[in-house]
């Protein structure tokens, strides 16, 4: 199958080019004005052939001699009359070229839309790859309370995010100040059920984005710097050992495709991808300095915050 692909490709590699050109001369005004062009200049050529051979022929005659205007007006109407015939007596020719002109154009929009399909299929099976990668349980981000102010009523927080690929916390946690003690985590989910992704059964998959709490309304929420330079979610990366049914460069490139799902709500439609915020959870214990909350996302999209000590 792939040496077909890759044959079809050559083939249109060569083919592609001439059609765009075929189309270019024969839909298009400037094709139809590069073509009027051509057809006056030949014209042009031939009667001012016609024109010399006719000066030279009187030459030797007279040096002085010039042809009358009546001659040069018939040399012009009799040359025009003469291409337009020979336009209508080859229309045969010309029907025939045309035809295979333009078979050459269905043959390359078939190629086209042969490997159009068979590129969209293979995108879609690598994404639903990565889907099954990231359709279960994984670890996203470690919180730490480091102090809580009575007076103002505001609590002091880390959020060290997990790099599933290096298997660690990132060293440089993003640091947090927040009205009020009950702290949200707000997570943005991916369904897939509507989707060519989707592969038989349902699947979301999730990632908490914003935290808000009791003081502060959900839609003034803090974002989480859940994602690298990229857009890439850091719990979504993996390390090439826990990659399986492709090789790393491809699964990074398809994850990075799902990660613009995220952030691009129009592209999610698009590809049958509902997009939503929900499944917000928060620690329902008194919270107090030195707490240590490990997230989680389950398999079934929803988030879970589990005291460090209990694993």
């Amino acid at each position: 199958m792939n040496e077909a692909h890759e044959l079809l490709q050559q083939m249109n590699w060569f083919l592609k080019p001439i059609s765009n050109f075929i189309l270019f001369l024969f839909t298009t005004k400037s094709g139809y004005f590069l073509m009027l062009i051509f057809l006056i200049l030949y014209l042009i050529f031939t009667i001012g052939n016609k024109l010399r051979i006719r000066a030279l022929a009187h030459r030797g005659v007279s040096k002085n001699y010039s042809i009358p205007f009546g001659d040069t007006m018939y040399i012009v109407g009799s040359e025009t009359v003469n291409l337009g015939l020979k336009i209508i007596s080859n229309v045969p020719i010309l029907l025939g070229i045309f035809l295979f002109l333009f078979a050459i154009v269905g043959m390359s929009a078939s190629f086209s839309t042969i490997d159009t399909y068979i590129k969209n299929k293979q995108k879609i099976e690598e994404l639903q790859t990565v889907v099954k990668h990231l359709d279960k349980s994984y670890r996203v981000a470690k919180m730490k309370i480091i102090d809580y102010n009575f007076a103002t009523n505001e609590t002091n927080l880390n959020i060290y995010f997990y790099d599933n690929e290096k298997e660690e916390y990132l060293q440089k946690p993003q640091s947090i100040t927040i009205k009020g003690r009950d702290i949200y985590f707000l997570s943005y989910v991916l369904n897939f059920e509507y989707s060519q992704i989707e592969s038989g059964k349902k699947t979301n998959i999730a990632i908490p984005y914003k935290i808000f709490s009791e003081e502060v309304a959900q839609d003034s929420g803090i974002l989480l710097n859940i994602a690298d330079s990229i857009g890439v979610p850091y719990a979504f990366k993996r390390s090439e050992a826990d990659i399986y049914g492709m090789d790393k460069t491809t699964y990074d490139k398809q994850l990075l495709s799902i990660s613009e799902f995220m952030t691009d709500k129009n592209a999610a439609k698009k590809a049958g991808i509902r997009s939503f915020t929900g499944n917000f959870v928060h620690y329902n214990k008194q919270i107090y300095k030195g707490l240590e909350l490990i997230i989680w996302v389950e398999q079934t999209g929803g988030i879970v915050l589990k005291e460090k000590e209990k694993f």
